[in-house]
C-alpha cells in the first residue's frame, strides 16, 4: 500500500523504545511517517535512512501542536514518562496533560484515527494470586505508583474524547516490554543475570513464584498496524499480554540459560531486606546527583502476578508472534548477543 493510500501518521514519543520500533514499522507498513520527541536522541541516521520526517516538540506546550498536526490523517500516541525518579508535576504534565494537548489538537485537525499507548498497570494488580485480569473487571488494587497513576489519568483522558468529541481512538495497554534495543523493564532481569555471572548464587527479589507476562516489541507494533485498519476496535482498550505462565524464577532460569549459557542457582531474599538496599541506594543516588540502581518503585511489581489476559486483543482477530516469552526471549537475548550488549 502507497503512502497516500496509508496516509501520514504522527508517532509521538519517537525517540524512546516503543516509539523508534513504531516508526520502523509503520514506516515499513507503507506510512508517510512524521516522528516527533524532545529530541531524536540517537535514532535521527534511522529516522533519515527510512525517510521518515522528524520535528522536535514539547507536547506539555499547545503551541505549535496545530503544526505538527497538519496534514495528518492519523496520530499514534506512545510519548510517556517512565522514570520513578522524575518530579511528579513532570509526570502527570506529560502523561496526563500532554494526552489532553495532543488529544484536542486531533479534534481540531480532523484526525481520523487515533492509538494510545496506556499501560497495563493502570488497571491495579489482581489481588487474587493466579487470576487473570481482564478488561472489564473491576479494579481489585490501586495503580501501584504515581506513573500508573498518570497513565490512568491520561487514559481518562482518551475516553472522554471518545465519549464527548468523537475521536476514533483505540487503547492498548501494553504489558512487561520488552525486545531488541530495550533500556528498561525486563532488559534489568538480562542486566542483572549479566552482571552477576561469575557467582554462583544469584539473588532474586522475594520467592519467585509470580507470573510473568509479557509484550514482545514486535508484537507490540504489529499489534497497533492491525488495530489502525480495524474500525471495529474503535472505543476499544486492550491489554497487550502474551499467554506465558512461566514464574519469575522460571524466567530468570530461562534467561539464565540463554544468556549464559547454563542454569544458575537464584536464591529469595526477603522483599523487605531488598526494599531497605533500595532505601539506601535511593540516599546515596541523592546525595551525588546519580541516578539509583534499586529503585523502591521498580520492587512493587515483584510481589504482584503480571497476569494480563490478552484473550480481547486475540479475539479481535490479532495473532501474536511470540505467544509465550519463551521463544522471545530467546530471540532478543540472541540480538543482545550479536550485537555486542553482552
Amino acid at each position: 500500500m502507497s503512502e497516500e493510500e496509508r496516509g501520514r501518521v504522527l508517532i509521538t514519543g519517537a525517540a524512546g523504545f516503543v516509539g523508534h520500533h513504531m516508526v520502523a514499522h509503520a514506516a515499513e507498513a507503507g506510512f508517510n511517517v512524521r516522528a516527533t520527541d524532545v529530541s531524536s536522541r540517537h535514532y535521527g541516521a534511522m529516522f533519515d535512512a527510512l525517510g521518515v520526517e522528524f520535528v522536535k516538540s514539547d507536547l506539555t506546550k499547545r503551541d505549535n501542536l496545530g503544526q505538527l498536526l497538519e496534514g495528518v490523517d492519523s496520530v499514534f500516541h506512545i510519548a510517556g514518562i517512565h522514570d520513578y525518579s522524575t518530579p511528579d508535576k513532570m509526570i502527570f504534565a506529560v502523561n496526563r496533560d500532554g494526552v489532553e494537548n495532543v488529544c484536542n489538537a486531533s479534534i481540531e485537525a480532523g484526525v481520523q484515527r487515533f492509538i494510545h499507548f496506556s499501560a497495563a498497570g493502570v488497571h491495579g494488580y489482581n489481588s487474587n494470586p493466579g487470576n487473570p485480569v481482564k478488561e472489564d473487571d473491576p479494579k481489585q488494587t490501586e495503580p501501584l505508583n504515581n506513573y500508573f497513576v498518570s497513565k490512568w489519568e491520561g487514559e481518562k483522558v482518551v475516553h472522554k474524547y471518545i465519549r464527548d468529541k468523537g475521536l476514533r481512538a483505540t487503547i492498548f495497554r501494553p504489558g512487561g516490554l520488552y525486545g531488541p534495543r530495550a533500556e528498561y523493564g525486563v532488559f534489568n532481569m538480562f542486566q542483572h543475570v549479566y552482571q552477576n555471572r561469575d557467582k554462583k548464587k544469584i539473588m532474586m527479589a522475594g520467592p519467585g513464584d509470580k507470573i510473568e507476562r509479557g509484550s514482545h516489541i514486535e508484537d507490540v507494533c504489529r499489534a497497533v498496524l492491525f488495530a489502525h485498519a480495524n474500525d471495529k476496535m474503535i472505543g476499544e482498550a486492550y491489554f497487550h499480554s502474551d499467554a506465558s505462565t512461566l514464574t519469575t524464577l522460571e524466567l530468570f532460569q530461562l534467561i539464565s540459560r540463554e544468556l549464559l549459557g547454563e542454569e544458575k542457582i537464584f536464591f529469595p531474599t526477603p522483599i523487605p531486606v531488598v526494599q531497605a538496599m533500595a532505601g539506601v541506594s535511593g540516599v546515596f543516588a541523592k546525595l551525588t546527583g546519580t541516578k539509583t540502581l534499586l529503585e523502591k518503585a521498580a520492587l512493587d511489581y515483584t510481589i504482584h502476578d503480571k497476569c494480563w489476559d490478552g484473550s480481547k486483543l486475540r479475539d479481535a482477530g490479532f495473532e501474536f508472534k511470540y505467544l509465550t516469552m519463551e521463544q522471545g526471549i530467546k530471540d532478543t537475548l540472541q540480538w543482545y548477543k550479536d550485537n555486542g550488549w553482552f
